[in-house]
């Protein structure tokens, strides 16, 4: 959202950046595929990112496709050179980040298959909107997609309010700590003084007040305090669209275009529309929509919106859910509970049940269809009769994906076309990300290659992740761990009392290596490793 204000403002306060999972190509490449499109292929794509601040998000997409070719351009110098550093010291040939205003982008750029512009559009000035939308438009190859999120109404109609009485507030501090915590101040004098008959506004003031405590002090300056934050229903950013060529794809997040939140009456009275834009609007109402992430195209692809199981025979396959079960039954049609995130599915399919808990052992690594279908088949001890009977075998390739298409409208599971490539069992000579090696030593949040974004606060697990070179073995990692615990170095993973003897305390440390070793592998932040 650099183009809102003079560079200074975002130099001396850099913006936030990490990792965005839903801007990488390859999920705006599934996401073209689930609705009949033929994406570009992402081993040799060009992708543009508007705002890319210092290139966080672009990094991990450059190092996962060497082939392809990748442009971030940002009006903040100071990120930009954080970035240029960093893509020099990683020796990515691949990536051009550069310090450009959008309105001077694009008069000799070739034409890019995926554009993203992530937290820009509401945040710049009436003229950056409608060139961004030109780029789009003139820039985005004939099977490209671009990615543009943005504050809508009517949930803003809410926030604004108490975004209007913050920037009141504070409109005569420059210092951007003081202004922050001000602003805080100010919502907080509100909602302690709100009379008790004013329940609606106290509700909504209280409402806001938790949110913004959540958010990072650097966040909320460019976000809520930010001299533009202009949201917009979804039918004027589609009608936008629209008069610059392009037409509304999706969501990045699928689930948000499920109706699963809303009463089985309200999903009846929408399936009644015939008008797409309108159903979407109508569901951003009911729902209080504050904020989209729309996939755009151009109007002349054939979207075909008419989902099926056979469709995730193309992707690979993954999610953290847990059966509740120690030992569940995968042979036997009885229903067995999995869980995350506060959702809980009943499944008694055996090949379905089979297929989820082999998901949650690779989890986050991710399966292709037949791999996890043959595996499935396996678990389940259904594949002798699949290869006996092939009507059987066709209704459990259908009963996977069935179940894929709905874990992905539940967003307990994810599909994918592409997938970086990361060691999910840290081997001998584990060996940490590069790109996370840089961060982690900078004491920053280490962006991996799914694009999350972890911060290694522990002093243990990140002496260790740092210790992790390719070079050393895991029983050299125990040693070296063992004599800097031993020195004091570490003093929360000593016991109260006496110091354990040398045996002791080498065999509590071996634990604790091998418990932070897996934990950083699940984060994907191991790479495979030429000595072993």
């Amino acid at each position: 959202m650099t183009d809102a204000v003079q560079p200074s403002e975002y130099d001396q306060v850099p913006y936030p950046c990490g990792g965005q999972e839903q801007t990488h190509p390859a999920h705006l490449a599934t996401m073209a595929a689930l609705f009949g499109l033929t994406p570009p292929p992402l081993a040799t794509c060009r992708v543009l990112e508007l705002g890319c601040g210092n290139g966080s998000n672009l990094i991990p997409m450059a190092r996962a496709l060497p082939q392809a070719t990748f442009v971030g351009i940002d009006l903040s110098e100071r990120q930009i050179r954080v970035g240029q550093s960093e893509v020099s010291a990683l020796q990515i040939q691949n990536l051009d980040l550069r310090h450009q205003n959008i309105l001077d982008f694009g008069k000799a750029e070739q034409p890019f298959d995926y554009i993203i512009a992530h937290g820009v559009y509401s945040w710049v000035p009436d003229p950056v909107r409608k060139r961004l939308l030109e780029i789009c438009s003139r820039l985005l190859s004939s099977d490209g997609i671009a990615y543009l999120s943005y504050n809508t109404y009517p949930g803003w109609h809410l926030r604004n309010p108490i975004r209007d009485m913050m920037r009141f507030h504070t409109q005569h501090i420059a210092d951007s700590k003081r202004r922050v915590a001000q602003a805080m101040a100010m919502v907080n004098f509100v909602a302690s003084s709100i009379p008790s008959h004013l329940q609606v506004h106290r509700k909504n003031v209280e409402t806001e007040l938790t949110r913004l405590r959540e958010l990072p002090a650097d966040y909320l300056l460019h976000d809520d305090l930010a001299e533009i934050n202009q949201p917009f229903y979804f039918h004027e950013f589609v009608t936008d669209a629209a008069a610059h060529g392009l037409q509304f794809l999706a969501e990045a997040d699928f689930r948000a275009m499920q109706d699963s939140r809303l009463s089985a009456e309200s999903r009846a009275m929408l399936r009644q529309l015939d008008d797409l834009h309108i159903m979407e609007q109508y569901r951003d109402f009911i729902l209080n929509a504050a904020f989209r992430q729309t996939l755009l195209c151009h109007h002349d692809q054939p979207i075909d919106r008419r989902l099926h199981p056979a469709l995730m025979e193309q992707f690979l396959a993954s999610s953290p859910l847990r059966c509740k079960s120690a030992t569940p039954n995968l042979t036997e049609s009885v229903e067995e509970e999995f869980e995350t995130n506060a959702i809980t599915l009943s499944l008694s399919e055996p090949l379905v049940k089979a297929a989820v808990v082999i998901m949650k052992e690779h989890h986050p690594q991710a399966l292709p269809f037949e791999v996890l279908f043959e595996a499935a088949l396996v678990r389940s001890q259904t594949k002798q009769r699949a290869l006996s009977d092939p009507r059987y075998l066709q209704d459990q390739r259908r009963e996977l994906g069935e179940l894929l298409l709905a874990g992905y409208g539940a967003g307990v599971l994810k599909l994918q076309l592409f997938q970086p490539t990361f060691c999910l069992v840290p081997g001998e000579y584990p060996q940490l990300d590069g790109f996370a090696r840089l961060r982690i030593e900078a004491n920053q949040e280490a962006t991996t290659p799914l694009l999350d974004n972890i911060r290694f606060d522990e002093p243990f697990g990140r002496q260790l992740a740092l210790l992790c070179n390719g070079r050393r073995s895991r029983s050299e990692l125990v040693t070296e761990m063992t004599e800097r615990v031993a020195r004091g170095e570490l003093p929360k993973e000593l016991p109260e009392g006496p110091i354990p003897d040398p045996e002791t305390l080498r065999n509590m440390v071996a634990e604790r290596v091998t418990e932070c070793l897996d934990r950083i592998a699940r984060y994907a932040l191991f790479v495979p490793n030429e000595k072993h």
